[in-house]
């Protein structure tokens, strides 16, 4: 399970890991450790959890049904099984989180350290699109207006463009981020595949459909929006082919 406080989750080549103001964090891990914390807490808070004495491990071991010697296995454990934390959470009525959170108002994310990758993934929200348009190739706009994070699991610069609208519903859905790197070459697309172009008037997620001497044809997912009205060739400056997807 993951802890979802208004965060980001990415999923990459079938991994999810969790953005949280783009700080990278790693799924619930249920910590023996952070349960033992539990208890001790609960121990001096005994009556909230309808306990009329200060409780012995003898007493939290009957709560869950199991011996002293198997309880204190789960004190110990580097990861407890999924019916061992719901039997935990049923008997003390808190959440997943509440115990095995960093405090009792943050869920249990263990930090990833990115410390020896060197930042390469530029975030674009809807914002700051505009400017970023008008600003591509120049680095003291990126530095000054967009945020750049480490993202090691694709080589080299990428770009993260904030998704608006209905017209690629429902596989990329507003809000969420369209993951990208730059192609170098328009004979590379593939016939069928979402690609952000980057033109003159604006930034577009689309599917490529062909090109001609003169324009790129395109379509949307959202069948609402089709006929899309073709982009003539001179007008296109960059082209992003799909490396990721984030979701809200």
């Amino acid at each position: 399970m993951f802890a979802y406080t208004n965060v980001t989750i990415i999923v990459i080549y079938a991994n999810y890991i969790v953005i949280n103001s783009y700080n990278i964090v790693q799924p619930l891990d249920y910590q023996g450790e952070k349960f033992k914390n539990f208890i001790s807490k609960l121990k001096n808070n005994h009556n909230k959890y309808g306990f009329d004495k200060k409780p012995t491990n003898e007493d939290i071991a009957q709560r869950l049904g199991v011996s002293p010697m198997q309880l204190n296995r789960y004190y110990k454990s580097n990861s407890l099984q999924r019916e061992t934390v719901v039997k935990i959470i049923g008997a003390f009525n808190v959440s997943e989180e509440y115990i095995w959170g960093t405090n009792n108002n943050e869920p249990n994310g263990k930090p990833v350290s990115f410390s020896n990758y060197e930042p390469n993934m530029w975030i674009v929200p809807i914002k700051a699109q505009g400017g970023f348009l008008g600003g591509y190739g120049d680095q003291i706009y990126l530095e000054s207006f967009l945020k750049k994070v480490a993202f090691p699991f694709i080589k080299g610069e990428c770009f993260a463009f904030e998704i608006e609208g209905e017209s690629m519903l429902t596989d990329f859905v507003p809000r969420n981020y369209f993951i990208g790197s730059t192609i170098e070459d328009k004979n590379f697309l593939v016939k069928g595949r979402p690609y952000v172009f980057q033109t003159i008037d604006g930034i577009i997620i689309k599917c490529f459909d062909y090109f001609d001497d003169e324009f790129m044809y395109l379509y949307s997912l959202n069948q609402e929006f089709n006929p899309v009205v073709p982009i003539p060739l001179k007008n296109i400056k960059k082209i992003y082919q799909k490396e990721g997807y984030l979701e809200l």
